[in-house]
């Protein structure tokens, strides 16, 4: 339980005294900021901490599942004793761990990175919408028991992946009939999402590999379909739907996300300069611009002519049209390539999925 307190202390220590290359006082400036601008999350540097203590650092990778809440906790009683009105509108705060220098490619993660902090890049490929999961729930205990409310699970315990309901009360000892106070649960928000290789990462004639991974709270709808980002988060076992007698002995992994980067923008915020702008002009004018961007459709394999023609049409897509009743014609453009083994046409498609900004392959 010392080692426990020591870590608590020695990262509000860090918080607090740690000085970037510029001499500011980098963490003292952010919290601040989630102060002021009521924020929940607080980002940190995994090199900063590097830098101010090895041991800390590695104690966040290794135990993650257990210091991470641990700092969590104390970073909260740290702010509310800086601004008491802080915890009257958000009732709890996370520390994001970003540029985690051990990047684990999908392919390659093993049972030993199980319940460590870890890093994987790749493109999301699907993501639900937004739910909301219970965090605490409050119970009542049912006439003819004592009647009571009470908080579930207890302080410092956190609700998982189900609900397991008290054997007894916790107030009278009593066994009985418990009911949920839905006005009273903490609930947060929840979103499942599906990490795919990059196609530049998939080994030839292999299909790409996958991960779920769960955004919860001011992380979810941070990324989307598309981009490609990168993950630090905790891998873990996931839970089964238990079978009748015993448990399963086979589990699937996924990560719990402490922090999301997008590597890639979307399309829509490429900023284009002048002399960009001046190349394109100059290219539109070429009377052989449609043949030199067919040809540059994977100018590696020989042919195929007709299909290239139709990825890079696919890639530009079409006019979306609005008919005089309202209806309104999309301009995007499908394909459906057909051919024998070894006709390239993974290779075709792994090229156009590399030029596209936003690509799932």
């Amino acid at each position: 339980m010392e080692k426990q307190l020591d870590v608590e202390d020695l990262f509000i220590d860090f918080l607090s005294s740690f000085v970037d290359r510029r001499g500011v006082r980098k963490y003292s400036e952010r919290i601040n900021k989630m102060i002021g601008y009521r924020h929940k999350s607080l980002e940190v540097d995994f090199n900063d901490l590097l830098s101010f203590n090895e041991e800390l650092a590695n104690k966040i990778v290794v135990d993650a599942k257990n210091i991470i809440p641990l700092i969590e906790r104390k970073l909260m009683d740290y702010i509310v004793e800086r601004d008491p009105d802080y915890q009257l509108e958000v009732n709890r705060v996370h520390v994001r761990i970003t540029s985690v220098p051990r990047i684990i490619q999908l392919r390659k993660i093993r049972s030993d990175d199980i319940n460590k902090l870890i890093s994987v890049e790749g493109i999301l490929v699907r993501s639900t919408s937004i739910k909301e999961r219970i965090t605490k729930i409050w119970l009542q205990h049912v006439p003819p028991g004592c009647g009571d409310e009470f908080e579930w699970p207890g302080e410092g315990e956190e609700i998982q992946e189900s609900v397991e309901m008290p054997a007894v009360c916790p107030r009278c000892g009593k066994p009985g009939q418990f009911k949920w106070i839905k006005e009273k649960s903490e609930i947060v928000d929840w979103q499942k999402v599906v990490v795919q290789e990059k196609p530049e990462e998939i080994p030839a004639g292999q299909l790409p590999r996958q991960l779920e991974a769960i955004l919860e709270d001011d992380l979810v709808d941070s990324a989307r379909p598309g981009d490609r980002i990168k993950m630090v988060g905790i891998l873990e076992i996931k839970e089964d739907v238990p079978i009748k007698r015993g448990m399963r002995s086979v589990f699937d992994f996924h990560m719990k996300v402490n922090s999301v980067e997008i590597s890639q923008k979307v399309l829509d915020e490429v900023m284009i300069s002048k002399e960009d702008e001046e190349k394109i002009k100059e290219l539109a004018r070429d009377p052989w611009i449609k043949e030199k961007i067919i040809s540059s459709i994977s100018p590696s394999i020989y042919g195929h002519y007709e299909i290239k023609e139709a990825i890079a049409l696919a890639l530009f897509g079409g006019v979306p049209k609005v008919m005089p009743d309202g209806t309104r014609i999309r301009g995007d453009i499908h394909l459906l390539i057909i051919g024998d083994p070894g006709t390239a046409k993974s290779q075709t498609l792994q090229f156009a999925a590399r030029v596209a900004p936003r690509s799932v392959y």
